[in-house]
């Protein structure tokens, strides 16, 4: 930011009795005088201006885009077959014969950031129907969750980001909770079907 300064042009010069003449022209009328009053004040309302803004620039906290990088730990669901963790922290089918998988994952972005994105990494190399949704679920409505965001994730490798619906990015703790279901249908057996992270992206303002 650059330096704000104001330098008065006015300077008075005091009349004399007896000797000066009241008068509206000439280097010492009335007008030469209010002018150069005039055109100081309209300076210094410059200035303020600059130091309004300035204020302001000062008090703004500057936007910060985080990530948020999680192992698709997905916890079991009733009537789904689950996803197991493996020690390298991949999800993966239990076994290659299974067609129908489904689980659910808990996160806690901070609360009142804005969320932008769903990304999910991993390969789907079968022709079953894979994908990673995020939700919101109300604390105090009982009734379905709400998606938010979702990733496709087939014809192989996977790992683009989906951004968030913007009437619902902003996180709000005290009235919803989230999480993330991972849902595999109509799978044939056989073929790499895995998951490898869960990332959120956010920005806090």
């Amino acid at each position: 930011m650059t330096d704000i300064n104001f330098s008065p042009t006015f300077k008075h010069v005091a009349w004399v009795d007896n000797r000066d003449r009241v008068a509206a022209s000439g280097q010492n009328g009335f007008n030469v005088r209010f002018d150069s009053i005039q055109k100081d004040l309209e300076n210094l309302s410059s200035v303020v201006r600059q130091i309004d803004a300035g204020l302001k620039a000062v008090g703004q906290r500057p936007t910060v885009k985080r990530l948020l990088s999680l192992p698709p730990a997905f916890a079991p669901v009733q009537s789904r077959t689950p996803w197991v963790l493996q020690s390298n922290g991949v999800a993966v089918r239990t076994s290659a014969n299974d067609t129908d998988l489904g689980g659910v994952l808990a996160v806690a972005p901070p609360d009142g950031v804005q969320l932008l994105t769903l990304r999910a990494t991993g390969t789907n190399a079968g022709n079953g129907s894979l994908q990673v949704t995020l939700f919101r679920s109300s604390l105090t409505v009982t009734g379905p969750p709400e998606p938010i965001a979702q990733v496709q994730c087939s014809g192989g490798p996977f790992g683009d980001p989906q951004p968030i619906q913007p009437d619902k990015a902003r996180v709000d703790m005290s009235r919803f909770s989230y999480f993330v279901g991972a849902s595999l249908v109509d799978a044939t057996p056989g073929g790499a079907v895995f998951i490898t992270s869960v990332q959120l992206s956010y920005n806090v303002d």
